[in-house]
């Protein structure tokens, strides 16, 4: 747990002890000693003491036994000298005593125990420590019976081995502690060199390190276990060295994030002060500087406090917001909108980014009102609108004006395809598309049918028009079926001649320089058919013109209905006719006007004064290399005048 800051500065601010010196009161050498040098003392002389008690018993046994054995061996001898009264051998035998430093003196007494003969120091010379053995003097009699001469009194001591016993002791204790001290000293220098050292580069490392700031490694490589600490703690620094690279470049890069993120980062206290914020925050709420909005409190930016207090619910019981959009009060007291994003971190402070959203929400406004206005138009106008998918012809869209139109529901009309509605072909689709681009269109022409069955003729103006990510057709339908006839109408009366039905000689004179042409392309054979009608005057002056109109009509409809669809057959004036035979040359255009002039001459045309005999003269020409369509008119005009010539109702080629 981290110190309070007071306490950790005092603890910075403290002296550091330097490193302890090998018999310093801090060193482990020190501490290794005071703890292993009493308990290694007192355990040696323990030993000895318990060692030398033993060996010093062991040594007055020795002694006591020696002695008794002595004495026992000189009663054996002095026996027969007592017996003989040999005074000096007694005495010579006595002074054997001298062999044995522990013995002082020796006393022979006699028989009734009054002392015989003494040798050397005796109980009268008051010695300390003197101990004395007795032995019995007797001597075996031949019958195996013992005669009892005397006793015999070795006097010894155990002053003189105590002494050299301890003299001894004393030696091995100073060999002892000796080798105690030099074992000690060996194990510290020892210790010193394959502990303290390692240490004292371990520590000296730790120090520079925490004065430095520096990750510093201890200067030691070996291959026992505290070398492996060592090598732990260096790997341990690299390790954290990398770790705080690594951190202070995550650090960096989030920094940099920090500051130059496009959105406002910031940390709000549950006060309401701000802790902190990023550039771009400042910049939307017009500070000039990170810095001076710190400690600002956040609540003076609040256009409407209840937003705070919406916002701090929603925190409050969610623990985060997003996109919360409310209006904010910039340092200049200008208003923008902004949304919020974040969450509550465990101490109770808001973490959130920011987004300027004003001009979004001016572009949604906007937006809301083209939206509006789009609705408007495209429900409440009179047209009829529908928005059809372009890949499978599905109706997505329809305004009521389409569903009065086509007497549809809308959901009727949203269940089928735009070709359920069209009932033109393929084939007339394709021809109407081909049309539309020849002509450069912007509509096209279709027939359309109602839910009654009937049949309108529509312009259908059509555009794409993009919805999201798919791509629609957007159609305004018009309809043109009065317009059509109309056309029709017109067209017919520019193009055909009102009495008989046939092309008039404009439409016939278009017709004729198309075809012409076309035959000149592709090299193809064309001709033309002047028919004129025999003594039509006379008709027109015996029965009148209106019998003379039925005449001409009759004859009119009897040879367009024998023409084929690509031949032109027009009215040129009067009772004066043409026709354009296309794919047809002179000998198959011979043929037509004989199947034309035989039909005539046959069939009368029924009127109301009676059937009436008609018969008519062709002249045929064929196209050559170098004719116009006036001079291919001007031949077949040409054949025509001989046919009247030769006695008319006959065929001229020409």
């Amino acid at each position: 747990m981290a110190a309070p800051p007071d306490r950790q500065a005092e603890r910075a601010d403290a002296p550091r002890p330097g490193p302890p010196g090998m018999f310093d009161a801090r060193s482990l050498v020190f501490k290794f000693l005071v703890r292993i040098l009493p308990l290694l003392v007192v355990g040696t002389l323990t030993l000895m003491l318990v060692v030398g008690n033993f060996t010093r018993h062991d040594a007055m046994t020795k002694i006591d036994t020696d002695v008794g054995v002595f004495a026992t061996a000189t009663s054996r001898v002095l026996d027969g000298l007592l017996w003989n009264y040999q005074t000096e051998e007694m005495v010579s035998a006595l002074a054997t005593i001298s062999s044995n430093p522990a013995m002082l003196g020796a006393e022979i007494y006699d028989e009734k125990g009054d002392l015989f003969l003494s040798y050397g120091i005796t109980p009268e010379d008051r010695v300390d420590g003197l101990k004395t053995v007795w032995r019995d003097i007797y001597r075996r009699m031949p019958d195996g019976t013992r005669a009892d001469m005397g006793r015999l009194a070795i006097h010894y001591t155990h002053t003189f081995a105590e002494r050299r016993f301890r003299q001894e002791f004393l030696w091995q204790m100073i060999s002892y502690l000796a080798i105690i001290a030099v074992t000690l000293a060996g194990a510290v220098f020892a210790f010193h060199r394959t502990v303290s050292r390692p240490l004292d580069a371990l520590l000296a490392a730790i120090r520079t390190t925490g004065e430095t700031g520096r990750w510093t490694e201890a200067d030691w490589r070996s291959d026992d276990e505290i070398g492996e600490v060592i090598e732990a703690h260096n790997a341990t620094l690299r390790h954290i060295a990398a770790k705080e690279a690594a951190l202070a470049d995550s650090e960096k890069r989030y920094r940099q994030l920090f500051e130059n993120a496009l959105v406002g980062i910031y940390l709000i206290a549950p006060d309401g002060m701000v802790i902190e914020g990023n550039r771009t925050v400042a910049d939307i709420m017009g500070y000039p500087s990170t810095g001076s909005m710190v400690r600002v409190s956040a609540l003076n930016h609040y256009v409407h406090p209840e937003d705070r207090n919406r916002l701090w619910e929603l925190l409050r019981r969610d623990g985060e917001v997003s996109r919360f959009r409310l209006q904010l009060r910039r340092l200049d007291d200008t208003r923008l909108w902004a949304e919020l994003s974040g969450r509550l971190t465990p101490e109770g402070f808001f973490n959130g980014i920011m987004q300027d959203v004003t001009d979004q929400v001016a572009a949604e406004r906007a937006m809301a009102e083209r939206d509006e206005l789009h609705r408007a138009f495209f429900e409440e106008n009179k047209a009829v609108m529908i928005l059809h998918d372009p890949l499978d012809s599905t109706i997505q869209f329809v305004n009521p004006a389409a569903c009065r139109y086509y007497g549809y529901s809308n959901e009727e009309l949203t269940s089928m395809t735009i070709r359920q509605l069209d009932c033109m072909s393929d084939d007339q689709m394709y021809r109407e598309l081909k049309a539309a681009s020849e002509e450069r269109r912007n509509y096209f022409k279709h027939v359309h049918t109602l839910k009654d069955g009937t049949r309108r003729d529509v312009e259908v103006f059509t555009g794409p028009v993009s919805l999201g990510r798919r791509q629609l057709h957007y159609s305004i339908v018009h309809d043109v079926t009065e317009k059509r006839r109309l056309e029709a109408r017109l067209e017919r009366m520019a193009t055909r001649d009102q009495l008989t039905g046939a092309y008039n000689r404009h439409a016939f004179f278009q017709r004729a320089r198309h075809e012409l042409a076309r035959a000149r392309r592709f090299n193809r054979p064309l001709a033309v058919l002047m028919c004129d009608l025999d003594h039509f005057k006379e008709v027109n002056d015996s029965h009148g013109h209106a019998i003379g109109d039925e005449v001409l009509r009759t004859f009119a409809l009897r040879c367009r209905a024998d023409s084929r669809k690509t031949d032109v057959f027009a009215r040129m004036g009067g009772e004066e006719f043409a026709a354009l035979l296309v794919e047809t040359d002179a000998e198959r255009a011979v043929e037509v006007a004989e199947r034309i002039r035989a039909m005539t001459a046959s069939k009368p045309v029924s009127t109301e004064v009676g059937d009436m005999a008609v018969t008519v003269s062709i002249g045929v020409a064929a196209l050559n290399a170098e004719d116009s369509i006036n001079e291919l008119l001007k031949r077949a005009d040409e054949a025509l005048y001989k046919a009247k010539e030769s006695g008319r109702n006959s065929v001229v080629l020409r």
